[in-house]
């Protein structure tokens, strides 16, 4: 019987930006350790927002930040740059439908600290459908025993996975 995988916020975020990256994180293959983007990406987590809640973990995914702002639940997305934002959003959203799914009301704030940028996410009926769909789509997608084939993008320049493609 062929084993489900769980879809996360990262996976997802990943098939937005390339599939065979969101195939490999679902087989627990981690990036490259020593990858320089990866370093920053966990400085800049750990040195903004020190007041916050970090790294929630709430059914099966794991939060940025939330903190309590105007009497609602407030979840942050930490990200090093705004290059892949609307797949970014998209993970704050499928973030907020887990909450909304176990009756917890929040709103989302996509957070781009060293540009200085922040933008406010909610979830509509319409997002839930997406994500829904998506959901099916990306399991779908999952299932499969291999990863696709490489292809060259934009995000590969300084991708962590870049040694499973073009090594």
């Amino acid at each position: 019987m062929e084993k489900t995988i769980d879809v996360k916020g990262s996976i997802l975020q990943a098939y937005i930006v390339c599939k065979r990256q969101a195939w490999l994180l679902s087989r627990n293959i981690g990036p490259s350790p020593d990858n320089p983007f990866l370093e920053i990406g966990k400085l800049i987590s750990q040195e903004y927002y020190k007041h916050d809640k970090k790294e929630v973990y709430f059914d099966g995914v794991v939060l940025d930040l939330i903190r309590q702002e105007n009497e609602v639940l407030l979840v942050g997305e930490i990200k090093k740059s705004s290059r892949a934002k609307s797949a970014a959003i998209l993970q704050l959203k499928f973030y907020l439908y887990k909450l909304f799914k176990n009756n917890i009301n929040a709103h989302g704030k996509l957070l781009i600290p060293e540009e200085k940028k922040t933008f406010d996410v909610q979830l509509s009926f319409d997002d839930i459908t997406e994500i829904e769909n998506l959901i099916e789509e990306i399991s779908l997608f999952l299932s499969s025993p291999s990863p696709p084939q490489p292809q060259k993008i934009k995000a590969c320049s300084k991708c962590s996975y870049k040694e499973f493609c073009w090594a």
